[in-house]
């Protein structure tokens, strides 16, 4: 067999890494799994190599990072969705939200949640951009209960019922609380915030044989059925809601610009 020798951490922590070994000339990295921001900010620094795969055809535009001559720095391997997330035992049917503009129902005051954390910026992101800022502050009204937890630990809050909803919940831990036997439910709303893990070469891959055909079977069939198994979504198929990329479009100083400014929105959000 083949021996992978494989490393974990946080954005911040693969970034250092790569980098700190690069600057040093010691090339350790063969290939990368991790979020955009972190790839993007790599493209900067000219640690990625552009590569293609045989299955990238059936990936959607928007899913892949182009770099010309039909080739990409990176394509997304997996991908998570944030919707919301709600007890069926605290929130009636006919209050259920099936857009954003729901969430200002008078039935759902004192009753939603949103997690501080990367989950409910990226929420606030999309609010922004398709409601507009005046939403965001009439949202305000609806006495909002602010969480300083992940979007994983605020859907037990959810499930425990001392939170109604929270449109802030990944789908992926939803549908495992639900095959759990949770009460709650999950709804994606019109634009679903995806965060994804993109798949990458890196530019001083040390086995540059091997990282491709890692990085095409994670972005294969046979990966991504095992991606699934975990509740990951792909790419590569139609769930039946528009999935809404954060990141798309902006650079690295634009994307953290932004960020700040969600985080902002956010923590005001609690505010009355």
């Amino acid at each position: 067999g083949i021996t992978v020798e494989t490393y974990r951490g946080s954005s911040k922590d693969i970034m250092a890494k790569v980098l700190a070994e690069t600057q040093a000339k010691r090339y350790l990295v063969d290939s990368i799994e991790s979020t955009p921001p972190v790839l993007k900010a790599m493209r900067d620094s000219k640690l990625l190599t552009p590569f293609n795969a045989p299955y990238l055809g059936k990936y959607p535009e928007q899913s892949k990072e182009k770099t010309g001559k039909g080739l990409f720095f990176w394509a997304s391997a997996r991908e998570s969705y944030i919707g919301l997330a709600y007890n069926k035992n605290s929130i009636p049917p006919a209050a259920v939200p099936k857009s954003y503009e729901d969430l200002l129902k008078p039935e759902l005051k004192g009753k939603l949640g949103f997690a501080t954390s990367d989950t409910g910026t990226r929420v606030i992101a999309a609010l922004l951009k398709f409601k507009g800022e005046d939403f965001i502050n009439k949202l305000k009204k609806q006495n909002i209960s602010l969480f300083a937890i992940s979007g994983r630990a605020l859907l037990d809050v959810v499930i425990s019922g001392e939170v109604g909803a929270s449109p802030t919940i990944f789908r992926n831990h939803a549908l495992v609380s639900i095959e759990q036997g949770a009460p709650v439910a999950w709804a994606p709303m019109e634009v679903v915030p995806t965060n994804a893990g993109g798949a990458a070469l890196a530019a001083y891959a040390p086995h540059p044989h091997a990282a491709v055909l890692l990085t095409d079977f994670i972005l294969g069939p046979d990966g991504q059925r095992i991606l699934e198994e975990f509740e990951y979504g792909s790419a590569s198929k139609d769930y039946g809601f528009k999935r809404w990329y954060p990141e798309e479009g902006l650079t690295t100083e634009q994307y953290e610009n932004a960020s700040t400014r969600w985080d902002k929105l956010l923590r005001e959000l609690g505010r009355k």
